[in-house]
């Protein structure tokens, strides 16, 4: 299990490994999930995210890659990162 720790915000998220993807629950947290899919692109890596039904509780991260997990760590640190340099613009 992957936590996501920031000040006040703390966030467990659930993963499931298939072949070289790494399936995320973000546990209806859209905005997250789809930050992290963002900083993952950013990163030059692969990331889908699909929140399925909108009356459903999936907002499922897909990250297709050799080491998904990594990708998932560096991903996490980028997005944080920029909410760092957002704070100190503030």
């Amino acid at each position: 299990m992957q936590k996501i720790t920031r000040g006040d915000f703390r966030m467990e998220l659930e993963a499931v490994e298939k072949g070289d993807r790494l399936i995320v629950n973000f546990q209806k947290n859209h905005t997250v999930a789809n930050l992290v899919r963002k900083a993952i692109w950013e990163n030059g890596e692969e990331a889908g995210y699909d929140k399925g039904n909108p009356l459903g509780e999936d907002s499922n991260l897909v990250i297709d890659a050799d080491n998904p997990k990594e990708v998932l760590q560096e991903g996490i640190q980028t997005a944080q990162d920029w909410m760092d340099n957002l704070e100190d613009e503030v």
